[in-house]
């Protein structure tokens, strides 16, 4: 006959009491409590708070990485003063009426397509050549949107705007820089160049001049019109 007996199985109080039965050569079964975990208001708010702060963390570093450095930028860049210094590179400011009245003429425009604080503007000559530079100091947060657009002041009456514009080395005050000729090369074409940055913007001409040849006088007029 089978022997229907059943094995002998023990019985352990645990902590609270309660019987919790194991049998023989058997590992002790896990004893589940039947308290249940403290999920009361005032256990979820630390508990709230923590990945509240972690998600604050974590979104000032992402921030901190994109704006860091354009918020630098700005910094140095803003509150620049624009002046037109007595010579510079070669060239003497001309302060006939004359000159003085060409260069309000072309500062009253620029002021016409964008704000600005301050502004200045000379005319240049040496017993050669002849440069316009004109422009002012703003703070500006897209400084080469600002540029193009003021750009658009030396379109000729056929809405052609300038030729073969390109951007070029702004050299070490940064910013963005950029020449064109104001018609195809000739005798009688003009180089333009402008800079703009996060505190300044000002654009030059150069009558008989190659944009590349009015890119290196532009860095030079740059250098000594504008201070941080």
């Amino acid at each position: 006959m089978t022997d229907q007996t059943q094995p002998a199985v023990d019985e352990h109080a645990s902590a609270d009491g309660h019987s919790v039965p194991h049998s023989r050569g058997d590992s002790q079964l896990i004893n589940f409590s039947d308290e249940p975990l403290d999920d009361t208001p005032a256990a979820r708010k630390p508990r709230r708070l923590w990945i509240l702060m972690t998600i604050l963390a974590a979104a000032v570093i992402v921030i901190g990485a994109f704006f860091g450095p354009t918020v630098l930028r700005v910094l140095s860049q803003k509150g620049a003063t624009l002046t037109m210094p007595d010579a510079v590179g070669g060239l003497t400011r001309d302060d006939s009426d004359a000159a003085k009245a060409t260069a309000n003429d072309l500062v009253t425009a620029l002021r016409a397509s964008i704000e600005l604080d301050n502004s200045a503007a000379a005319v240049y000559t040496s017993a050669d050549q002849t440069v316009m530079l004109f422009g002012g100091t703003t703070l500006l947060w897209n400084p080469e949107a600002e540029l193009d657009t003021v750009l658009t002041l030396m379109e000729d009456k056929d809405e052609q705007g300038i030729r073969d514009l390109k951007t070029v080395d702004p050299g070490p005050l940064g910013g963005v820089m950029k020449c064109g000729l104001t018609e195809e090369l000739s005798a009688s074409s003009m180089a333009v160049c402008g800079w703009a940055d996060h505190g300044s913007i000002a654009l030059a001409l150069f009558p008989a001049r190659t944009a590349d040849e009015a890119a290196g006088l532009m860095r030079d007029l740059r250098a000594a019109s504008l201070k941080r």
